[in-house]
């Protein structure tokens, strides 16, 4: 074997660990932020409290990640990010660890904040990561993968839970998924070399990178403080919020307005949305091989909100039939998810050298903050009983959010 030939062994087998870690925490991440609802019931009756005192269980953990992201993220850029990236793991492991074996309500919410406070770390560490460490001709694959691996996370999280606790009871099942997570810490820490990117996290390569040495002054971090505010963050971050809208609104809402709009049954409905969330996913696979085939990353956010855009209006008509309504809601969460692994990339493009942390840090908190607006406004249409608004609303949070990404993309990209 050649030298030449050796080293390209070397770089993959490199680049998979790489994604393979990173990947592997971001799913137990998602898995972790919903392992609890599944057992709502039986926490409700163990405790004895209301179940928007269980709801409250996820509000904390939602806002703890928004509130303290930000600052992660300039941590993630000054100390690296497999410190923080161990450490976030660490504490979402120990959280669901801890809340198996509670025995009282504020307990538990006491493990949500460490729940919210470790999850906080993944975005801005995991993208600092993949973005010094991934050859930029295959940076949309290894976005799209670290992506899925998310939803993935998401969609086995219930089944997972509920299997374990018909098998254990809900306290062995909450220690044994958060034992999983000390699995995947020892596997970066066996392997942890190949995420080191340097003292920086913007450079390629793990370079250290010299603009570094201005942030341990406080110029530099008044500087870097002034980036999250200038006029590109900020529509990136207003990209996420209406992005996180659009999605949240019809991952929640969907069966409810598909019930009332087209009469249909229950399980039907939940079907659709089964469809929905796969096509999504499967669409962000297909996204990252796009964006590595392009440098019009702002031509495909346009072509994909666009398209799902109006296959929403059309499903709000309401004069569809039901067939057609489920291909229309498959196109656009397969357009909602292709957009996404270009989307990362034009953040990534947007990011001074040094800064890839911070600013992933700072533009998706904008998620948490659809989040939040998501359920309030779609759960207001359907209340003034406007239930093709739902579709509606979706569809003109998407062209804001292309309106956002359009006025920040970067001359290059």
């Amino acid at each position: 074997m050649t030298l030449a030939a050796a080293e390209r062994k070397r770089r993959l087998s490199d680049r998979t660990k790489v994604i393979g870690l990173v990947s592997s925490g971001h799913f137990l991440a998602h898995f972790y932020v919903i392992v609890l609802p599944p057992l709502f019931p039986l926490l409700q009756r163990e405790f004895g409290v209301s179940y928007s005192a269980l709801g409250l269980l996820l509000t904390v953990s939602s806002v703890t990640t928004g509130l303290v992201q930000v600052p992660v993220g300039f941590l993630v850029d000054r100390f690296g990010p497999r410190l923080l990236l161990l450490t976030g793991l660490g504490c979402m492991s120990a959280a669901v660890i801890l809340s198996g074996l509670t025995s009282s309500y504020s307990a538990l919410l006491a493990m949500m904040l460490l729940l919210g406070g470790g999850n906080s770390v993944f975005h801005p560490a995991d993208y600092s990561i993949l973005s010094a460490r991934v050859e930029h001709t295959v940076l949309g694959r290894a976005f799209s993968l670290h992506t899925f691996s998310g939803h993935l996370g998401w969609a086995i999280a219930p089944t997972i839970m509920i299997t374990l606790t018909a098998l254990w009871g809900w306290r062995p099942a909450l220690v044994a998924v958060g034992l999983c997570g000390l699995l995947v810490l020892g596997a970066i820490l066996l392997f942890g070399r190949v995420l080191e990117t340097g003292s920086s996290s913007g450079g390629s390569g793990g370079q250290p990178d010299p603009s570094m040495k201005a942030e341990k002054d406080a110029g530099g971090n008044h500087r870097n403080i002034r980036l999250l505010f200038t006029a590109p963050m900020l529509l990136l971050f207003c990209y996420m919020i209406m992005a996180s809208v659009a999605a949240i609104g019809l991952n929640s809402f969907t069966v409810v307005a598909l019930v009332d709009l087209y009469d249909t049954s229950l399980d039907s409905a939940n079907l659709v949305l089964t469809v929905f969330l796969s096509c999504s996913a499967g669409g962000v696979l297909l996204g990252g091989l796009i964006a590595d085939r392009t440098k019009r990353h702002d031509l495909v956010i346009v072509a994909g909100f666009c398209i799902a855009a109006a296959a929403l209006v059309l499903v709000g008509s309401s004069w569809l039939p039901i067939l057609a309504v489920s291909a229309s809601i498959a196109l656009a969460g397969l357009m909602n998810g292709a957009i996404r692994p270009s989307r990362d990339i034009m953040v990534r493009a947007a990011a001074p050298a040094g800064s890839v942390g911070k600013v992933f840090g700072f533009v998706t908190s904008g998620m948490n903050v659809g989040g939040a607006i998501a359920p309030l406004l779609f759960g207001w249409i359907l209340d003034q009983g406007q239930t093709p608004w739902i579709f509606y609303a979706a569809a003109g949070a998407m062209l804001l959010a292309l309106l956002a990404a359009l006025l920040a993309r970067p001359k290059a990209i």
